[in-house]
């Protein structure tokens, strides 16, 4: 791991939330799919048992910074959505087909796109802009959520599918409601983990792109990269929710010390607006 000097600003990142049904998960890099996680997320996270949206669309207002050296904090609004239908539901990007749904657990087949992405014309360091862009990618897998007294648990693995190497992702976490007042705070904590193939991709560096740059080569290995995050939810009313959240993750060591990556640690901040009908 490389060792920074105090100087280094700590970057933002991707903020997946929990919920009381655990309706939705996901990994982010970009501020429009980021927002778009938040809705499904307040429709739910507070929800009763006698009724609860089955479709919610908001607003979201982001602020977050990828991982990738000379690039700028972004703020941006973005509409948001999600939909729950009898066995397929839409949450934040993410499609998803349920196999088992009962009071407690749910088990279902998902496409979600993998958002993280790298613009060479957006980073300010001269020599990330001679690499070459990475994408967005398509991913497919499995997700189990289940909620008991004690908390609630989530889970996913999924496999690239778009042609960007066929990298593999997991995450898990673990996440406790805490009603306080009329506002529900959800405090969690989880790992995240993204294959060799995955990681090089997106962080890696070329022979080719080393011989332009003056850069190091580098081939990123597997990593798990550990993370915590809290939402507070605020019903405003039978069909408004307010949502707010923050999250810290910790750069696995294959993505610190990656030459493409200038910090240790990211940090993400969000507040939407959402009407569930």
């Amino acid at each position: 791991m490389r060792v920074r000097s105090p100087s280094h600003p700590a970057p933002a990142g991707n903020c997946p939330f929990p919920q009381r049904r655990a309706r939705l998960a996901g990994t982010a890099a970009g501020c429009v799919a980021l927002a778009a996680l938040l809705t499904g997320t307040a429709a739910t996270a507070a929800e009763s048992a006698a009724t609860k949206p089955r479709t919610a669309l908001g607003v979201a207002v982001v602020a977050l910074k990828s991982p990738y050296a000379g690039y700028k904090t972004d703020t941006l609004a973005a509409p948001v959505g999600s939909w729950e239908g009898k066995s397929f539901y839409f949450r934040g990007g993410t499609l998803g087909y349920r196999l088992l749904d009962n009071q407690h657990t749910e088990v279902s087949v998902m496409l979600s796109p993998y958002m993280m992405r790298f613009k060479h014309n957006e980073s300010d360091d001269l020599r990330l802009r001679q690499l070459s862009n990475r994408n967005f990618s398509a991913m497919a897998g499995v997700a189990v959520r289940h909620n008991a007294a004690w908390g609630l648990l989530q889970a996913d693995v999924q496999r690239e599918i778009s042609g960007h190497g066929g990298g593999l992702s997991a995450d898990a976490k673990y996440a406790y409601p805490l009603p306080v007042g009329r506002v529900t705070l959800v405090p969690g904590v989880g790992a995240s983990y993204a294959s060799s193939r995955l990681n090089d991709y997106y962080f890696g560096v070329s022979a080719a792109e080393a011989a332009r740059s003056r850069l190091a080569r580098y081939r990123a290995g597997s990593g798990v990269a550990p993370y915590v995050d809290l939402l507070a939810v605020m019903p405003l009313g039978p069909r408004w929710t307010a949502t707010a959240s923050l999250r810290r993750t910790l750069l696995s060591d294959a993505v610190d010390d990656s030459p493409m990556t200038d910090a240790e640690h990211m940090d993400s901040a969000a507040l939407s607006l959402s009407y569930g009908f």
